[in-house]
C-alpha cells in the first residue's frame, strides 16, 4: 500500500544533526554516529528530503540538543548524559553545537532546542505543531535509538501520526539502528525511507 501524506498538516523533523554528533571531528566522533552518518549518506539523503519537503510545501523544523556551559539543565543522571559531560559537547554557542553546514535551516525555518532525549523534552515543538495544525510528523535523526525513538514514543502517546524516514537516521551503528527499526518503532509508527516519502509528497 502507498504511502500518503497530507502535505498541508505535516512537518519534517531534521534531529540531531549537529556537529558534535554527526561530524567526524565532533566531540563524539568515537562513539560511531559520524562512521555511520557517511557510510550511509545520511547526510546526503537527508538534504534530499529537506529538498522535497519544502518544495512541497511541508513544515521544515529543525531540532537541536544542547545545553549552557557547565550543563545547569541536564544532570548527569545516566551513562548517557555522563558521556556528555565527559565529552564537554553541544554547548550553546560552539561549532559542536551547530547544525551541519549541510543540513543549514533556511529562513523562516524553526528552530527547537531540546534538553533531553526527545524532541519534546523541555522544548516548546508541541507549540509549534500545534498553532501549525500539524497532524504527521516525518522524523529524520541521529541517533535512531535515541532522539528518533525517544520522540517517536512520545508523539505516538500525544495522538500524532509518525512516519520515521528510516535512511535518514543513523545510529553508533547498525546493529543499533536496526533493533530499533525492527523492534519498537514499529508498533508506535510508519517504517519508510526517502523513496516512499519522495514518491508520496510528489
Amino acid at each position: 500500500m502507498a504511502l500518503e501524506i497530507s502535505k498541508q498538516h505535516t512537518a519534517l523533523l531534521a534531529m540531531d544533526f549537529e556537529n558534535d554528533i554527526v561530524h567526524p571531528e565532533g566531540a563524539f566522533k568515537d562513539f560511531g554516529f559520524a562512521q555511520m552518518v557517511a557510510e550511509n549518506n545520511v547526510l546526503d539523503k537527508t538534504a534530499q528530503l529537506l529538498t522535497t519537503a519544502r518544495a512541497a510545501g511541508v513544515s521544515v523544523i529543525h531540532v537541536s540538543v544542547k545545553f549552557r556551559a557547565g550543563y545547569p539543565e541536564r544532570p548527569a543522571n545516566s551513562g548517557l548524559w555522563q558521556g556528555l559531560h565527559g565529552a564537554t559537547a553541544l554547548v550553546e554557542g560552539t561549532w559542536g553545537a551547530q547544525i551541519h553546514d549541510q543540513l543549514t535551516p533556511k529562513d523562516g525555518e524553526p528552530m527547537v532546542t531540546k534538553r533531553g532525549v526527545s524532541a519534546f523534552a523541555a522544548s516548546d515543538l508541541e507549540q509549534l505543531l500545534h498553532t501549525n495544525r500539524i497532524g504527521t510528523l516525518l522524523l529524520a535523526g541521529v541517533a535512531t535509538n535515541f532522539v528518533v525513538e525517544g520522540t517517536a514514543r512520545q508523539a505516538c502517546d500525544l495522538g500524532y501520526d509518525t512516519i520515521v524516514v528510516s535512511d535518514c537516521c543513523a545510529s553508533m551503528n547498525q546493529e543499533a539502528h536496526d533493533a530499533s527499526l525492527n523492534t519498537v518503532l514499529p508498533f508506535l509508527c510508519t517504517i519508510s525511507n526517502l523513496d516512499e516519502v519522495t514518491e508520496a509528497l510528489k
